[in-house]
């Protein structure tokens, strides 16, 4: 995969790549990294996407090895509208479907109080 072809037509990141969230010592500066497993590039960055390097563990024969890849992040607001459209992309890597499903329920019970 290409920088180019992480991107969808909207300017946002593809649900085809892979989402980790990355917590951070106040858990509002938490961010969603996006990346691809085999090392391709990601998209540049943009307000307030920034690139970064994950150390991501690969299954290698019957083995594991890490692997450092190239990463997107967002904030989790920016990141919110892409996920919860992934959970019901059939392209969507499976992490990022599982973080959209996570991301509605927690935007429901919010919405409940």
């Amino acid at each position: 995969m290409t920088a180019e072809d992480a991107v969808t037509a909207d300017g946002l990141v593809a649900s085809s790549l892979p989402a980790v969230f990355l917590p951070a010592p106040l858990p509002r500066d938490g961010r969603i990294a996006f990346y691809d497993p085999e090392g391709a590039d990601v998209p540049p960055e943009s307000g307030d996407a920034r690139r970064t390097e994950l150390t991501v563990v690969r299954p290698h024969g019957a083995r594991v090895r890490r692997r450092t890849v190239p990463a997107l992040t967002l904030p989790v607001d920016e990141a919110l509208p892409l996920l919860v459209r992934a959970r019901h992309d059939p392209a969507a890597h499976p992490a990022t479907a599982c973080w959209g499903a996570a991301a509605l329920h927690a935007l429901r019970l919010t919405a409940r109080g």
